[in-house]
C-alpha cells in the first residue's frame, strides 16, 4: 500500500524570490512584529504598513488582507505576532506565520511569497517560519489517498533582494525537516485501520526504498516476540488473532557514509500503540475517542531517522526501535494480577492493562541498555504518550526526564534550549529516589509493580522510574532520557505535531 507524497524541491517549487513584486505570485504574507523590535520590512512595503496602521489599528491583532500595489499580486497578508515579552520564544514566529497562510488560503491564494524575516530575538525564526508555512500544506494520509490534498503550486520565499548560501542553506534544512515530519504525522495521525501494525510496516518500507544509509529489520514471529519481548507480548495477546493488528518490532538503523567520524550513537525506543482500548481497564466516558494517536512515539522516531537519512549527519550513528502493537480487549487480554517475566529477567505485577506503553517499551529498551555498552557514546531516550499526568502538569508541552548519567551533562536542559528555538516546548522534569522505589513489588515474588494504583502524584516521573528499573538502567553510567510527549503530540481535532523530532534534530546537529 504506497502512500502519495507531498513533494517538495527547491527549485522546483520552492524558490528563492528576491523580487517582492515578481510576477510568479498572487500574494504576499508579511509577519509583523512589535514596533519596538525593529523588524525591517522589505522596501515600499514599511511605508505601506505605516499608512495602513494609522487606519486600522486591528492589523496588529488579527490577520488581515489588503490591496497593495508595491507587491505580487497586488494583495498583502500582514499577518502580526501581538506582543512579544521575554517569556515569548519561537512559537509566536510560528502561530503568526500560520495565522497568515491560513488567511492566505481563505483570500484564494495559490502562489503565496513569504517574507522570511532574520529575527535577532529569535536566531531560528527564518527555519521556523518556513516549516510553518509547509505545515499549512499538510494533508492527512488519507485524505491524500482519496485525492482530496491541498494543491500545492509554488511557494515563493524572500529575505532580502539577493540570494545567499546561508538562507539556501534553511530553506534546505526546512523542507529535509517537514518531508520527515509527514512521515511521522501519517503515522501518528492514520486512523487505526489505516495505521494498523501491519500498515505502519509497509508504509515505512516504502519510505526508505532506495536510501542506502538505512537498514529496516521487522520482528513479527509471534514466538520471536514471546522470547525476546515478553511484556510487548502480552499487551499484544487479545490483538494477536487479527494478523493485521499483531504486534510488530520495527528496528531502523542510520549509519553515515564513513563510521570513523561518528562521535555519538543515539538509541531511540518509540511507543507505537495504534489504538488504545485501555484493555481489560477499558476506557470508560468516551475516554476512548483519539486513542488511534497513541502511537505519536513510535511516529517521531521514525520520522527522526527519516530526517538523518535526508540531512546525513557525518557524526551520528542511530538506532531507532519502533514497539508497535494495539492494546485491544477480548477473550485473551493479560489482566491485572498477571505476573509477566520481563526480558531483564525482573517479575512485573500487572495493574492497569491501560498502563500498556510502558510494557510495550520495555524489553525494547532492555536490549538497547545491553548493546549501548559495544557503541560509541550512546545516549538512550523512550518517547511515547505514555501519561495523561504530564499533560495535566504541562499541557501541550513536553516533559523530559533524565536519569542521573544524563542529568550529569544537563541533557534536559539542552533538549529544552534546543526546543524553545525550534517552536516545540519542553518542560525539564526531575526523577526522584521516591519514583524509582515506588515501582517497588508489593507481594512476594514480585519485583516490580507495572503501576502502583495507590500513587496520588508524581505519575509520569514513576513511569520514567519505571523505565528505568525494568530497563536495566538503575546502576548503570548509560545516559538516558525519557520524553513523554502525551500532551505535545496533538489530540484530535488538531493534526499530529510531530514532536519532538525538531528538537532532536536541533539538539544532536542533525542541520546542515
Amino acid at each position: 500500500m504506497s502512500q502519495p507524497a507531498q513533494h517538495y524541491k527547491l527549485y522546483e517549487n520552492i524558490f528563492i524570490e528576491t523580487n517582492i513584486q515578481s510576477p510568479d505570485y498572487d500574494g504576499v504574507i508579511v509577519v509583523m512584529y512589535p514596533e519596538e523590535m525593529e523588524v525591517d520590512l522589505p522596501r515600499h512595503i514599511g511605508s505601506f504598513v505605516e499608512g495602513i496602521s494609522k487606519l486600522d489599528k486591528h492589523i496588529h491583532k488579527v490577520a488581515t488582507v489588503w490591496h497593495c500595489d508595491y507587491v505580487s499580486g497586488g494583495r498583502i497578508i500582514l499577518a502580526p505576532t501581538g506582543s512579544i515579552t521575554p517569556y515569548h520564544d519561537a512559537n509566536v514566529v510560528k502561530e503568526a506565520v500560520k495565522k497568515g497562510m491560513i488567511r492566505a488560503f481563505d483570500a484564494g491564494v495559490k502562489k503565496p511569497l513569504l517574507v522570511v524575516q532574520d529575527v535577532v530575538h529569535f536566531p531560528d525564526a527564518q527555519l521556523v517560519a518556513i516549516l510553518s508555512a509547509l505545515e499549512a500544506y499538510y494533508t492527512p494520509l488519507q485524505m491524500k489517498e482519496r485525492g482530496n490534498s491541498n494543491s500545492f503550486l509554488r511557494l515563493g520565499l524572500h529575505a532580502e533582494e539577493k540570494k545567499t548560501e546561508d538562507f539556501e542553506r534553511i530553506i534546505r534544512n526546512a523542507i529535509a525537516l517537514e518531508r520527515s515530519r509527514i512521515l511521522a504525522r501519517d503515522i501518528g495521525g492514520g486512523d487505526p485501520e489505516r495505521m494498523s501494525p501491519a500498515n505502519i510496516v509497509e508504509y515505512i518500507k516504502n519510505s526508505f526504498v532506495g536510501i542506502a544509509n538505512i537498514s529496516i529489520n521487522v520482528i513479527e514471529d509471534e514466538e520471536i516476540i514471546k522470547k525476546e519481548y515478553p511484556l510487548l507480548a502480552a499487551v499484544n495477546r487479545a490483538a494477536s488473532r487479527v494478523d493485521r493488528h499483531k504486534a510488530r518490532v520495527v528496528e531502523l538503523e542510520y549509519k553515515p557514509h564513513v563510521l570513523s567520524r561518528v562521535t555519538e550513537t543515539l538509541m531511540l525506543v518509540g511507543k507505537g500503540v495504534t489504538y488504545d482500548t485501555g484493555g481489560a481497564d477499558i476506557k470508560i466516558s468516551g475516554k476512548m475517542a483519539g486513542m488511534s494517536r497513541d502511537k505519536c512515539g513510535a511516529a517521531a522516531v521514525a520520522g527522526f531517522l527519516k530526517a538523518c537519512s535526508l540531512l546525513k549527519p557525518p557524526h551520528l550513528k542511530v538506532i531507532g526501535v519502533l514497539c508497535l502493537c494495539r492494546n485491544s480487549v477480548g477473550s485473551d487480554s493479560y489482566v491485572s494480577d498477571e505476573l509477566l517475566v520481563s526480558r531483564s529477567g525482573k517479575t512485573v505485577r500487572v495493574t492497569n492493562t491501560d498502563a500498556e506503553g510502558r510494557l510495550a517499551m520495555a524489553d525494547a529498551l532492555f536490549k538497547l541498555s545491553q548493546i549501548a555498552f559495544g557503541e560509541l557514546n550512546p545516549h538512550l531516550y523512550t518517547v511515547a504518550t505514555l501519561t495523561g499526568h504530564a499533560r495535566a502538569c504541562y499541557g501541550n508541552y513536553v516533559a523530559a526526564m533524565d536519569n542521573h548519567s544524563a542529568k550529569a551533562t544537563n541533557h534536559a536542559a539542552r533538549l529544552q534550549f534546543s526546543g524553545s528555538r525550534m517552536a516545540e516546548g519542553i518542560e525539564v522534569s526531575t526523577i526522584r529516589p521516591e519514583d524509582l522505589e515506588q515501582n517497588m513489588g508489593k507481594c512476594k515474588g514480585d519485583d516490580l509493580v507495572q503501576y502502583d494504583t495507590d500513587a496520588k502524584c508524581r505519575n509520569h516521573q514513576l513511569a520514567a522510574g519505571f523505565l528505568i528499573k525494568v530497563g536495566g538502567l538503575e546502576g548503570k553510567n548509560l545516559k538516558y532520557t525519557h520524553l513523554d510527549i502525551a500532551g505535545a503530540a496533538g489530540i484530535p481535532p488538531e493534526e499530529p505535531s510531530a514532536v519532538p523530532l525538531l528538537t532532536l534534530c536541533h539538539t544532536h546537529n542533525v542541520l546542515l
